[in-house]
């Protein structure tokens, strides 16, 4: 029965992998007879995009620096976040240059908050606490993956599962590190529940790999050892280099932890190898500290000294003094940016309730006036004027509805320019209704005061003859 479900699974892998392909292949073949550089630009992006969810195949170099280039040429807020985003996950996923990824996603950030792109601005704070997770600063991890959470599309957005199963696995792996097994448990499930939507093996083995280490320290090696076979077995059927990474490290782990030795170490070589030839400098690091726990295992004094050696070197590639320096440097640098921020908001807030003020004090000497105009009983005017005054106190009215309720109206549709215009049309659509009425009972009372007025005026005028006549 068991033969029959890993043969089961592999052909269902094999599959998915195939068609996959073929999809990515036909996106290639349109990038190709493709000339204008939107276009090529959005093709590239969903090539992207699928290589990372499904795993099958890395995203190179050249497809990264394409899109910033194309970017950069257009100078698009959102082309260039999404641009300087592929580059940070390149830098992050293939090489371990944290200090690198972290530049690229804070460069990110600004022009998804220009853009106003939901998607866009949680993924760049997803991206940018997965390197602090790496870096084991929990704080500042759980920090902007919240803000990661905070800034999820809606639910119907077609990337919103993929974005969701990156934190799910995250706060599974905080927990993890914290020794919180429950919380780190109910997030794993969570990730594997989400994944049935996404149906990504990338995630499917991250799910599977979270929840055989959690057992593992559970004690339950049983369970440990059932997930961990999964896991490995869709890791080793996919390219993604970065799943491979993550998966193989923890299985290692597992490995020793339950006294097999010699699987371990095969796993280690394997994880030596992707990394040399990868260039992965924190990879390497982690491969030969397992290689050297291995070899003090073995009591093999001499290549358990040389992996340690070589572990050594590799942190300082990777945990030195001046990568550090750098990684504080620019999450320095951000926290004054949000404080410019946050003080240019304050700013906008400010000039929005002096505009509200100056609004509803025009209004009001535009009422005076019309006021005036209708119950004064000595001042004659036309009807021209009630109009003049009666468009000015709409426009008035308008401006003053537009600046009230613009931050409620960005929130509901969420920034989104075309669906903010419909909202003040319909609300423009209810004024002039409302103003058309207005208009034609104040000029009726003004018909009606001038009628008065010079019926009183001709009444003195005819007193006055027949006063004269008797004298």
């Amino acid at each position: 029965m068991k033969k029959t479900f890993i043969a089961t699974l592999l052909f269902v892998i094999a599959f998915n992998s195939s068609a996959q392909n073929k999809y990515v292949d036909s996106l290639k073949t349109v990038l190709a007879n493709t000339a204008k550089p939107f276009d090529q630009f959005a093709l590239e992006n969903k090539i992207a995009d699928y290589l990372f969810i499904t795993g099958h195949g890395n995203v190179d170099s050249s497809l990264c620096l394409e899109m910033l280039k194309i970017a950069t040429q257009l100078d698009n807020d959102s082309l260039l976040a999404i641009g300087y985003n592929i580059v940070g996950n390149y830098f992050f996923f293939y090489n371990g240059d944290y200090s690198k990824a972290l530049e690229y996603f804070f460069k990110a950030l600004p022009f998804a908050e220009k853009a106003k792109d939901k998607r866009r601005i949680s993924s760049v704070y997803i991206d940018i606490a997965q390197v602090y997770l790496k870096l084991s600063n929990l704080d500042e991890q759980i920090k902007y993956l919240t803000k990661a959470s905070e800034n999820l599309p809606a639910q119907s957005s077609p990337m919103y599962f993929y974005l969701l199963v990156q934190i799910q696995y995250q706060l599974s792996y905080h927990f993890f590190l914290l020794q919180k097994l429950d919380s780190a448990l109910h997030y794993a499930q969570a990730l594997k529940e989400s994944n049935l939507y996404l149906k990504s093996p990338v995630y499917e083995c991250a799910a599977y790999g979270m929840m055989g280490s959690i057992y593992s320290k559970m004690g339950d090696s049983v369970f440990a050892d059932t997930y961990w076979k999964r896991a490995v077995l869709i890791v080793d059927s996919v390219d993604y280099t970065y799943a491979k990474f993550e998966i193989k490290k923890y299985y290692i782990d597992f490995l020793l932890h339950m006294n097999r030795n010699a699987e371990a170490e095969k796993q280690a070589r394997q994880l030596m190898e992707l990394a040399i030839k990868e260039s992965n400098f924190d990879v390497q690091r982690i491969a030969s500290g397992m290689l050297r726990n291995v070899f003090d295992l073995y009591h093999k004094t001499d290549s358990a000294y040389y992996y340690s050696r070589l572990e050594s070197a590799m942190k300082d590639s990777v945990f030195g003094q001046s990568n550090l320096n750098k990684i504080q440097s620019l999450a320095f640098s951000e926290k004054l940016r949000l404080i410019d921020e946050q003080e240019k908001l304050a700013i906008a807030e400010e000039q929005r309730k002096e505009n509200i003020q100056y609004a509803l004090i025009a209004f009001g000497i535009v009422i005076l006036v019309i006021l005036y105009l209708l119950l004064s009983r000595s001042f004659i005017t036309n009807e021209k004027a009630i109009e003049f005054f009666g468009v000015v106190a709409l426009l008035i009215v308008f401006e003053f509805l537009n600046l009230l309720l613009h931050p409620f109206l960005e929130r509901i549709t969420n920034h989104l320019p075309v669906l903010m215009l419909l909202t003040l049309v319909c609300i423009a659509a209810l004024l002039v209704p409302l103003h058309h009425r207005l208009e034609n009972w104040a000029t009726k009372k003004l018909v009606e005061k001038n009628k008065q007025i010079r019926l009183a005026s001709a009444k003195k005028t005819i007193e006055k003859l027949e006063k004269h006549n008797t004298d």
